[in-house]
C-alpha cells in the first residue's frame, strides 16, 4: 500500500510539477527508451601516476611521492622526494571515466550492507536519490517494461518485481538512517515528493549548461543530483523533527481519518474512546506508542548533517561517510597472509592453474589452502563488499567486467593469486584499495593533530595493533550512546542530543590516533615465469653478450625432434632459466648452449636429455632467438591441441577475420617469409598485447602494419621492409591474435 503511494504521489508531482530538474525523472516514468545507455566521452578527473614508460603506478596518502622506488613492470624509477615527483614520473591525465551506464545494483540482496555515495552526498540524500530514481523507474516499467529492462545490467526477467524489491530495500536503508518509524519514514519521502512540486525554478542560464534532459555524462548526473540535493532534499531535511510534529498533529486533526479506531490510537489520546480503560495511567496513552529514535551510525550521519557541522568535525564527517568500508579495514593481515601463502605456493610456477577456488581446495597437495578455508572467505566477502568501489575509486584500474558480478568458491581460483595482470589484478587491488583506505584516515588525523607522518611499515609487517580496527556493535555504537543526552518537555516527545565534538575526540583517539602509514611496496605478488618483464631482461642479455639470428636448419631440427607439448615447455622453461643468468652474469657467445646448462649451472642431471639433445647445435648467442622460436613454437602446439594460446590477451584484439581480410591475409602469406612473420607477430602479441593497459596504449582500431612496424624497425628485423610493401592496410590490430592463427593454419597444412 505504502509502495503504490508513493508511486502515484511521484506521477503525480511529474505531471504536474514545471521545474527542469523533474525532466530526467519524468523521461524515465513516462518516456524511458530516451535515457537509453549510452557510451560516455567524458573524461574522469582522477590522475593515476605513471612510470616514464606509462605503466600504471600507485602513490598511497596524499597522492604526492615521498620517496623513490622503481616500476614492477619495467624497473624505470618513480616515484621522489618532499612531494617532488622524479623526472618521467608525471600524472596520467587521459583516463576514461570507469563508472559504467545504466543500472548496476545488481539483485537487491547486495544491498543488504549499506553501500558507500561516492557523489559528496550525505547517506540519506544518497538513498532518497536512489528511491525517487527506482520510483521513476518503476512507472517507466509499468508503460514500457522492455526500455527500463535495457537499463538494467545483469538482464532481469521480471522488471517490476525488480525495481519494487529495491524501493522496498531504499525504504529499509532510510528507516535505519533516519532512526524513525516506517511510517515517519514514509511520510518523510511524501514531504520530499511535495518539495519537488514546489521545486525552484531555473533562473536564466543557471542549470541547463550544468545537466540535460536524460543525463548522458557521469557530470551532468552528478551535478543534476547537486542541484536536486542542495536545493530540495537538504532543505526539507533541516528542522525534520518539528516538520513531523506537525504532520502528525495535522493527521490526528484530518477528519477524513481521524475517525479511525488505529490513528486515535496511535496519534491521540486512547483514553478518550475506549471508556474502559484504566484512569489517570501512564501507561495507556499514545506516547507509550510513539517510536523512540534508533541510535545507529547511519542515524548519528545524519544528526551530524541536521546540525550543519560538517565544518565543525570534519573527521567524524569523513570517517561517518566512509565507515562501512573503513571496518573491512581489519580484514587486511588476514587477506596479506593468505596472499602470501599462495605466492610461495605457485612463485616461478610455469603456468597458471585454472580451476575453480571449491577445486582448488579439493586438490591432495593443497592441504595448506584447506587450513586457510576461514581466510579465503574472508577475502571473498570483503571482495564483494568493496567492488563497486574497487571499480571506481581504487588506484588500479580493474579491467572492464572484473567487479560485475560477486565471487565465490566457485569463482576461478587466479582471482585469489596476487598479480599484476589479469584475475590476479583483483587480489593486488582489493589489498591496495585497504591500504589506501587505511591511510588515508591515518594521513587525515596527523594533520588534524600535527604529528609527522614518519611512523612507517611495510604489508609485511602489518598485524591487528596496526590497523583501524573497531567493531560496531561492541565498540562504536557504545561510544556514541555515552554521549547522547536525552530530555523531555512536559507534553512534548523525548528529545535525543548528541555531543558531535566529544564523539570526534574519542574516535580519534581510540580508533584512529598512533597508527602507522603502511607503504603500497612490498605487496605480496605472485610472478609467473611468462610474467616476467622480458623487455627489459632481452636489453641486459644484449648488454652481455652479442646476439644473433637462429639458423633455418637448426629451428627445423628442433621442431623435428620436439614434437610433444610438454617437451616444447620443457625446453622453453630450460632457455627461460638461461636467459635469466645469462642477464645476470653473461658468458662466452659462442659457448654451445648444452654446455652452458651442463658444465656452468650443473643442471645436466634436471634435465628431460631428449631436450638436451634437441638443442645440442644452439649457441648462447642463439638464446633470445630460441625463446622466440620456442615460444611461438607452443603456442602452435596449443592450437593444434585445440586450446587458446592466448588466454591473457584482452578480447578486444582477438576480433575475427571476416571472409574478405582472410582472403587478403592468405595473398600475403603465400609470398611472405613465414616463420618469421609468426614469430615476429607473436612476440608482439606476447610482449606488447597481454599487458593490463595494452588497449589503452595500442588502440585496437590501429592498423595492425603500423603498429608492428615499429617493432620491427626497432629490432632491425629483415622482415618490416616486406611487411610495408605486402601486408593489407584493412586488417587492424583487433585482429591480431587471429591473423597469429590463421598464419599457424596456413603453415600447418603447407608443411
Amino acid at each position: 500500500g505504502a509502495l503504490l503511494e508513493m508511486a502515484v504521489h511521484v506521477a503525480a508531482v511529474l505531471l504536474c510539477g514545471l521545474s527542469p530538474v523533474l525532466q530526467p525523472l519524468r523521461n524515465l516514468a513516462f518516456q524511458p527508451h530516451t535515457m537509453q545507455v549510452r557510451t560516455r566521452s567524458s573524461r574522469a578527473a582522477r590522475h593515476i601516476p605513471e612510470c616514464p614508460n606509462g605503466h600504471p603506478c600507485t602513490v598511497g596518502e596524499c597522492g604526492l611521492p615521498m620517496e623513490e622506488s622503481r616500476c614492477p613492470d619495467c624497473r624505470a624509477p618513480i616515484g621522489g622526494i618532499n612531494h617532488r615527483p622524479l623526472k618521467g614520473f608525471q600524472p596520467s591525465r587521459n583516463h576514461e571515466d570507469r563508472t559504467q551506464t545504466g543500472h548496476i545494483l545488481g539483485d537487491v540482496q547486495h544491498r543488504r550492507t549499506p553501500g558507500v555515495s561516492d557523489r559528496g552526498v550525505s547517506p540519506v540524500v544518497f538513498v532518497l536519490l536512489r528511491l525517487l530514481t527506482h520510483l521513476s523507474m518503476l512507472l517507466g516499467a509499468s508503460r514500457a517494461p522492455q526500455s527500463v529492462g535495457s537499463m538494467i545490467k545483469p538482464p532481469v526477467d521480471d522488471v517490476v518485481s525488480f525495481l519494487q524489491q529495491h524501493v522496498q530495500e531504499d525504504l529499509a536503508q532510510l528507516t535505519r538512517i533516519l532512526g524513525k518509524s516506517v511510517d515517519d519514514t514514509i511520510n518523510i519521502v511524501h514531504l520530499v515528493l511535495s518539495s519537488l512540486l514546489q521545486a525552484p525554478q531555473q533562473e536564466p542560464g543557471q542549470w541547463l549548461v550544468r545537466f540535460d534532459d536524460v543525463l548522458s555524462t557521469k557530470e551532468k548526473r552528478n551535478k543534476w543530483e547537486e542541484i536536486v540535493a542542495n536545493t530540495i532534499i537538504v532543505p526539507e531535511l533541516k528542522d525534520l523533527d518539528k516538520k513531523l510534529l506537525k504532520l502528525n498533529r495535522q493527521i490526528q486533526e484530518d477528519e477524513r481519518i481521524s475517525s479511525n479506531p488505529i490513528v486515535k490510537i496511535v496519534y491521540g489520546d486512547p483514553a478518550a474512546f475506549l471508556s474502559q480503560l484504566p484512569g489517570n495511567s501512564h501507561i495507556h496513552h499514545s506516547k507509550m506508542w510513539s517510536c523512540r529514535k534508533r541510535v545507529s551510525v547511519e542515524n548519528l550521519g545524519q544528526v551530524v548533517q541536521q546540525k550543519n557541522a560538517k565544518d565543525t568535525v570534519p573527521l567524524l564527517w569523513k570517517f561517518l561517510q566512509k565507515e562501512t568500508e573503513l571496518r573491512l579495514v581489519k580484514f587486511l593481515p588476514e587477506i596479506l597472509a593468505l596472499q602470501r601463502d599462495l605466492v610461495r605456493q605457485f612463485q616461478n610456477t610455469a603456468e597458471i592453474k585454472h580451476c575453480s577456488i571449491r577445486e582448488f581446495l579439493r586438490e591432495p597437495s593443497s592441504g595448506v589452502m584447506r587450513d586457510l578455508l576461514e581466510r579465503v572467505n574472508v577475502f571473498l566477502s570483503v571482495w564483494n563488499r568493496l567492488r563497486s568501489s574497487l571499480d571506481t575509486n581504487g588506484e588500479i584500474k580493474l579491467p572492464k567486467g572484473y567487479c560485475d558480478a560477486e565471487l565465490s568458491l566457485d569463482s576461478r581460483l587466479e582471482v585469489l593469486l596476487p598479480r599484476r595482470q589479469g584475475l590476479g589484478l583483483c587480489s593486488t587491488a582489493l589489498a591496495s584499495y585497504l591500504i589506501g583506505l587505511h591511510n588515508h584516515f591515518v594521513h587525515s588525523v596527523n594533520r588534524h593533530t600535527k604529528e609527522d607522518d614518519r611512523y612507517l611499515i611495510s604489508p609485511s609487517e602489518v598485524a591487528d595493533l596496526h590497523l583501524i580496527s573497531y567493531e560496531v556493535e561492541r565498540d562504536l555504537i557504545p561510544l556514541i550512546l555515552s554521549n547522547c543526552q536525552y530530555s523531555m518537555e512536559k507534553g512534548g516527545e523525548t528529545l535525543q542530543d548528541f555531543d558531535l565534538e566529544r564523539i570526534q575526540q574519542q574516535v580519534i583517539s581510540k580508533f584512529l590516533q598512533g597508527k602507522p602509514l603502511i607503504t603500497l611496496t612490498g605487496i605480496p605478488t605472485l610472478v609467473h615465469r611468462h610474467d616476467r618483464n622480458y623487455e627489459q631482461l632481452f636489453n641486459d642479455v644484449r648488454n652481455k653478450l652479442e646476439q644473433s639470428a637462429l639458423p633455418s636448419s637448426v629451428m627445423n631440427m628442433i621442431s623435428g625432434e620436439l614434437q610433444s607439448y610438454s617437451d616444447v615447455c620443457d625446453a622453453l622453461s630450460l632457455t627461460d632459466i638461461t636467459l635469466g643468468f645469462l642477464a645476470m652474469a653473461g658468458e662466452n657467445a659462442e659457448m654451445l648452449l648444452t654446455d652452458y646448462i651442463e658444465q656452468v649451472l650443473q643442471m645436466g642431471d634436471q634435465t628431460n636429455p631428449h631436450v638436451l639433445q634437441a638443442l645440442r647445435r644452439c649457441q648462447l648467442r642463439h638464446s633470445m632467438a630460441l625463446w622466440q622460436f620456442l615460444c611461438a613454437h607452443k603456442s602452435e602446439q596449443l592450437l593444434r591441441l585445440g586450446r587458446d594460446p592466448f588466454t591473457d590477451v584482452s578480447p578486444d584484439y582477438k576480433e575475427e577475420l571476416t571472409p574478405a581480410l582472410a582472403k587478403l591475409l592468405h595473398t600475403f602469406l603465400v609470398h611472405s617469409r613465414l616463420e618469421t612473420f609468426l614469430q615476429e607477430l607473436h612476440e608482439m602479441i606476447i610482449l606488447k598485447l597481454r599487458r593490463v593497459q595494452a588497449v589503452e596504449e595500442l588502440r585496437p582500431k590501429w592498423s595492425l602494419k603500423e603498429s608492428l612496424l615499429p617493432y620491427l624497425y626497432a629490432k632491425e628485423s629483415e622482415l618490416a621492409m616486406e611487411l610495408e610493401d605486402t601486408f593489407p592496410d584493412e586488417i587492424l590490430l583487433s585482429h591480431a591474435a587471429a591473423t597469429w592463427k590463421a598464419a599457424a593454419l596456413f603453415k600447418r597444412e603447407h608443411r
